[in-house]
């Protein structure tokens, strides 16, 4: 039955058309590649990649770990450095401080004077509460953001007496408490500052840096009810819950907080990594495989019933040959198939082709295994581009890993590092033997983890260039070895920035300058040496109130917020003192600058002006000496002849009493005349202080046409006057405005002479142009001034007279000028020039009366 079964199958193939059997066989074959290797390789990636995964994971839990431990330490710096800030040294040395003994100051609207806004803080991350407590422990200042759902006292239970951080579990909710102590005096106990810092969703994501997407979480875990505290992310893992109830979806990693907690907490930090995340992961990686491997399953079907139709064909063709012959010579009938199957015959072809088929698979497997450590390398990314140097060592401390971070730190190539030992290559000499005890102590074990992180020391690339870091090691067990990962922190950049800092607090006490920094009750807060001279002038000391005067003064400028600046004369020197005003802090700044020798150089320069306006005066008086002659011979002369009349008449006994009384009065007007003419004369010529006062600019005006007026009437020239019939108040030095209105007049009338004596006229108009500045004018029929000569007309020296000094309008424009006005001039060739004269006028002024 066997036989017989076994033939019959035979013929059954035997009898199938070669096509359909080709392609029957190649899709056979086909199928079992595909049912051979699918599952195979399947199992096979998906537990490579799974190992991957999970080894992945295991370094991501110890880094989101490393980073909050960091930041942890980076809060406790945060209270050294608030510890060590100048406002609350200030303050404790203060009289404030030694005030507020009793019941605690609390602030929540305002800033306190010790601290300054926005410090301290990380990131977004700011304490609820600030605490300064005496020696004793009892609480003196509390500054909180928001009511401390808790006792103060609990928190002060758990004061170690020394600087540290510590996490504590209250009420169910997790605080950090930073603890400094403040040394104020030597003989005196430390004051205590306290920082309280709830660790909450924000607390938990800063401290990550965003690093990972939403598929990492980070927890806080209280280790006794496995009940889950805080999370970094509260709508994906709701706080409250159970750890059992996440583990269906999250991979998770707890690990314990033994440096920052006390004996009596046991908190776990645990990382949650999403399952779907991983799962879908490897799904993705084993589709891709997958698909690739039914693609080759499918080329393999083709090709293989391509060949095995042509391979039996051909056999076919040579069976039909040789049967054909057999019959012509022998004349038997050979046993061949002359149409159907000649499979039967192709056994070593199948083997052959098994063998090409076990190859391709090797040849599939190959590539798979190059694109898992494709994969690998993409993963290993993460690793390269960590901001921190991370080297791997094994336990004989050489390394065995090194990613690109430490590479571009170090300086050195990868081959460079292999094999070597660390401390040998990348930490300086001094610092060796530091880093292996630190190295063997986490090796063996024995080193607790104050030891094993954040170990300050010295780095060396391979230039030579010494780099400040912070060291890390933390140990990394695999299935057969136990590695270790160092993590060297850069902080050069850090050290750099509190150096700068150190010495931005230097500057104001550096500062040969006064400044001062007054609160708003008019305290001294701070003063640096330089303003022991404003303090004596002021008589008070540092923590002092001002003066009154000065308090008020503070105050409207705070009250304000504008600057404004005071000067003040003491005894051998003159300050000019800004006061700036921070109305947000509620202080000013004060700001001396030492005036003292500008103020004599001013000094100086007033009485070489004022000498030099007198030479000029007198010049003016050579100049005019024939006119005023003249102008005091005709009041004389008068007398004389009025003199005379009277004798003559005395003397023959004709007149009567009233003719001599008439006589004697013509007498007196006349040497009232010469004598105002003197008067004027002297004024001009007497040497005095410069001395402002406020006078009606229409007044001075007259005053020097008056004075003018003689010459103007010898020179034949008609002078108008157009006086504003407003008063116009100035405060001016009378001679020197004089001077300048003189020099100009004269100037004037100097030009008319090259005019015809019929068409020489001089226009002296005021007016008021607003109300801060009145005008004086001063205008000729002159030939005008040349544009060339216009150019040059205010320079020292320069002189159109052949016997001019050429220091007139010079001096006039700085007489002017340091009256805050200004010369301006205005000329038409033809037509004469006319100058204007500006000074600035308020009504509040009142001119004085002038005899």
């Amino acid at each position: 039955m066997t036989n017989s079964g076994s033939v019959k199958r035979r013929a059954w193939l035997a009898s199938i058309p070669l096509p359909a059997l080709s392609l029957f066989v190649g899709i056979l074959c086909g199928l079992v590649t595909w049912l051979l290797l699918d599952p195979v390789q399947g199992e096979r990636l998906e537990q490579v990649f799974h190992n991957e995964l999970v080894r992945q994971l295991d370094i991501r839990a110890v880094e989101t770990r490393h980073r909050f431990e960091q930041f942890l330490k980076e809060w406790q710096q945060a209270g050294y450095s608030l510890s060590y800030h100048w406002r609350i040294f200030s303050y404790l040395n203060s009289q404030a401080w030694e005030d507020s003994l009793g019941q605690p100051k609390r602030y929540s609207d305002q800033l306190p004077d010790w601290l300054e806004s926005g410090h301290p803080s990380l990131s977004s991350v700011e304490p609820s509460h600030i605490v300064l407590l005496d020696g004793q422990g009892n609480p003196r200042e509390i500054y909180q953001k928001q009511r401390l759902p808790f006792s103060l006292g609990r928190a002060l239970d758990l004061y170690g007496g020394r600087d540290e951080a510590v996490i504590t579990l209250i009420d169910q909710t997790p605080y950090l408490l930073v603890w400094s102590n403040i040394s104020v005096h030597a003989d005196s106990d430390p004051v205590i500052l306290l920082l309280i810092v709830a660790i909450d969703e924000r607390f938990l994501t800063e401290s990550q840096e965003m690093v990972y997407g939403t598929d990492t979480l980070i927890a806080l875990i209280d280790a006794d009810n496995q009940k889950l505290l805080v999370s970094s992310n509260r709508r994906q893992v709701e706080e409250g819950s159970y750890l059992r109830d996440w583990r269906e979806r999250y991979l998770l990693t707890s690990q314990a907080l033994t440096r920052y907690q006390t004996m009596e907490q046991s908190l776990l930090f645990t990382t949650l990594v999403s399952r779907d995340a991983v799962q879908k992961t490897i799904h993705n990686i084993t589709k891709l495989a997958q698909q690739d491997r039914l693609l080759a399953a499918l080329v393999y079907v083709v090709a293989f019933s391509v060949i095995f139709y042509l391979i039996s064909t051909k056999i076919s063709h040579v069976l039909q040959r040789i049967s054909r012959f057999g019959q012509q010579a022998l004349g038997i009938e050979q046993p061949v198939i002359k149409k159907g199957n000649q499979l039967l015959l192709l056994e070593d072809w199948v083997k052959a082709f098994f063998r090409q088929l076990i190859t391709a698979r090797d040849t599939l497997r190959d590539k798979q295994e190059k694109r898992i450590r494709e994969t690998e390398v993409l993963k290993s990314a993460l690793f390269d581009n960590s901001m921190d140097s991370i080297i791997t060592l094994d336990e004989q401390g050489m390394v065995v890993e090194v990613n690109g971070t430490a590479l571009k730190t170090l300086g050195y190539h990868r081959e460079q590092l292999i094999g070597h030992r660390l401390e040998e290559m990348a930490i300086v000499p001094n610092d060796r033997d530091l880093f292996r005890c630190m190295l063997g102590g986490c090796i063996r074990k024995s080193a607790g983890d104050d030891t094993c992180r954040g170990q300050p020391m010295l780095a060396t690339t391979m230039l030579g260039e010494e780099k400040a870091v912070e060291c890390s090691v933390i140990s990394i067990h695999l299935q057969q070895q136990t590695v270790f990962n160092v993590y060297l922190r850069d902080v050069t950049r850090r050290k750099q920035a509190e150096r700068e800092i150190t010495s931005l607090a230097k500057l104001a006490s550096e500062n040969p300058s006064p400044v001062l920094r007054i609160n708003d009750r008019g305290v001294i807060v701070y003063a640096n040496t330089a303003s022991e001279p404003l303090m004596a002038y002021w008589d008070c000391e540092r923590g002092q109130t001002l003066p009154l005067y000065w308090k008020n003064l503070v105050a409207g400028v705070l009250r304000e917020g504008v600057n404004k600046e005071y000067e003040i004369n003491l005894e051998e020197q003159i300050f000019s003192l800004q006061l700036a005003p921070i109305r947000e802090l509620g202080y000013v700044n004060i700001y001396g600058r030492d005036f003292t020798q500008m103020r004599i150089a001013e000094m100086q320069s007033r009485q070489h002006q004022s000498e030099l306006v007198h030479v000029c005066r007198l010049s003016t008086m050579g100049e005019m000496s024939t006119g005023l002659a003249h102008e005091l011979n005709q009041p004389l002369s008068a007398i004389i002849n009025f003199a005379s009349g009277c004798v003559r008449r005395l003397q023959s006994g004709i007149g009567g009493e009233a003719e001599l009384m008439d006589a004697m009065a013509q007498i007196t007007a006349q040497a009232e005349r010469a004598g105002e003419i003197i008067k004027r004369l002297r004024g001009l010529v007497v040497k005095r202080p410069q001395e402002h006062e406020v006078v009606n600019l229409n007044h001075l005006v007259l005053e020097v046409a008056s004075f003018i007026e003689s010459e103007a009437n010898r020179q034949q020239v008609e002078i108008s006057l157009d006086l504003s019939d407003q008063v116009l108040p100035v405060r001016v030095d009378l001679v020197q405005i004089e001077q300048v209105l003189l020099n100009l007049i004269r100037n004037a009338i100097e030009a008319m002479k090259q005019v015809d004596p019929n068409q020489r006229r001089l226009l002296l108009q005021t007016q008021k142009i607003d109300a801060e500045k009145v005008l004086v004018l001063v205008k000729d029929t002159g030939p005008g001034i040349e544009t060339d000569t216009l150019k040059h007309l205010f320079d020292a020296f320069f002189s159109t007279k052949e016997s001019g000094m050429g220091m007139g309008l010079r001096i006039s424009q700085k007489i002017i000028q340091d009256h805050n006005g200004q010369i301006q001039v205005i000329s038409k060739i033809g037509k004469g020039a006319s100058f204007h004269v500006i000074l600035p006028t308020a009504p509040a002024l009142e001119p004085k009366n002038r005899s």
